[in-house]
């Protein structure tokens, strides 16, 4: 119980942090102050704050995850949380594509995925990366599209409606998976 609580600890500081600092710029020790806990704490659950990061993105997924019933459900939700959290996702993404970070985004984006094909799920993109022949590669095709639509609309200042977005995402996948 404690471990759970430490983690989610520094998954809160790390998220509160991205609120006003990009992720490049944020350090293990600000985020270990801004969780009120030990360096050590944090060197024994992550290797270091990409880490953090990844399992701080999961558990986000899963949550909208849970709470959503059909695929449509999860882009819809996706796309509200981003927009939501406007600020928080712009600190993550800054650079855009021509970030070093975006490849590693894309790469903790089709992990995500590939973990969600364990699942009994009945979720298209879930379906279709059980019957791929190669999961991994459409794994990153579908974090690479996600990853796209969500820098496109960000360098458009979020001025696209978010009805449009969200359309445009899941006839994107759909197309992909099928």
């Amino acid at each position: 119980m404690k471990a759970n609580r430490t983690v989610r600890d520094f998954e809160v500081a790390l998220m509160n942090l991205l609120l006003t600092t990009s992720f490049e710029r944020i350090t293990v020790d600000q985020i270990c102050d801004e969780a009120l806990l030990h360096r050590s704490s944090f060197y024994r659950y992550f290797h270091d704050k990409y880490d953090l990061l990844e399992q701080a993105l999961g558990a986000w997924v899963e949550r909208i995850v849970d709470q959503t019933a059909t695929e449509d459900d999860l882009i819809e939700a996706l796309v509200s949380q981003i927009e939501a959290n406007r600020a928080m996702f712009s600190n993550l993404a800054n650079g855009g594509m021509r970030s070093s970070f975006s490849a590693e985004l894309v790469r903790m984006i089709a992990e995500i995925l590939l973990a969600r094909r364990q699942t009994p799920s009945q979720n298209t993109i879930v379906v279709a990366l059980k019957k791929a022949e190669n999961p991994e590669m459409l794994a990153y095709v579908l974090s690479g599209a996600i990853m796209g639509a969500f820098y496109w609309w960000q360098e458009n200042n979020y001025h696209v409606p978010k009805a449009e977005v969200v359309t445009f995402i899941k006839r994107s996948v759909h197309g992909l998976v099928q």
